[in-house]
């Protein structure tokens, strides 16, 4: 078997997002089945390479697969759609009436990074932004928790979560920081070049970024729960923002 180097996914959609992207690799399968064979389908519809493997190998590549899996042959697992700096988003982007950003203040939970990314393709979001350090990175959970949309959705990893947005301030963007204290999201002028700025669910935004923010963006709850997982609160966010835009 070929030495396992580079991304595993195991997840159906992510698999079927990247073989639909004739992404380099290799669907790796050790049992049968109806998804199986959709798979199997659309690897030979774009000519990409498939290899049946005893499910002992199969477990060596992950203990979390249904019976297959997808290796790519890329040294570096990225999206589709990665972009390098603000700079070369803001030059993709110059052309549209309601650019919307997402900036994920140590998100560190995968799962929850899988659903953000999931409800961010869902709602058209222009550029996800995350930071190197005390983030969740791409990985096969991510992957399957998102149904794929981490293929679709642009993506920054960046050192300097501060500097990208002063650097989208400068470029006209409104920022808006998700707080328990701030103001309901439907008394928000959402429309235009927004940023909207998600904190992790135990501590909420940095005060750094805090102070950046030109406003802070509430959800009115009237429940016994005092607080919505931040990948929730995300998606209800972005279809306020976007309700607005449209």
């Amino acid at each position: 078997m070929a030495d396992i180097k580079g991304s595993v996914v195991t997840g159906f959609h992510g698999v079927e997002e990247l073989l639909k992207q004739s992404s380099p690799g290799v669907l790796y399968l050790c049992k049968k089945g109806t998804r199986i064979e959709e798979l199997i389908k659309l690897c030979k519809a774009q000519g990409g390479t498939l290899k049946r493997i005893s499910p002992k190998e199969m477990d060596k590549m992950s203990r979390d697969h249904r019976g297959f899996c997808f290796l790519s042959t890329q040294e570096t697992a990225e999206t589709g759609k990665a972009i390098s700096d603000i700079q070369e988003f803001l030059s993709k982007v110059s052309h549209r009436k309601n650019p919307l950003v997402l900036i994920l203040d140590s998100i560190t939970d995968p799962h929850n990074l899988g659903a953000i990314l999931r409800s961010s393709d869902l709602f058209s979001v222009d550029l996800v932004v995350i930071p190197k350090r005390r983030s969740a990175s791409e990985n096969d959970t991510v992957a399957r928790t998102s149904a794929g949309a981490v293929q679709w959705v642009p993506l920054l990893t960046t050192a300097n979560l501060s500097r990208a947005m002063d650097q989208l301030k400068e470029a006209g963007y409104w920022i808006y920081g998700a707080h328990m204290k701030g103001e309901p999201a439907a008394s928000l002028d959402l429309k235009g070049p927004t940023v909207l700025v998600m904190g992790s669910e135990g501590k909420g935004i940095s005060r750094l970024l805090q102070d950046k923010c030109d406003s802070l963006v509430s959800i009115p709850m009237t429940g016994h729960v005092d607080s919505l997982n931040v990948s929730v609160a995300t998606g209800i966010l972005l279809y306020e923002a976007r309700r607005q835009q449209s």
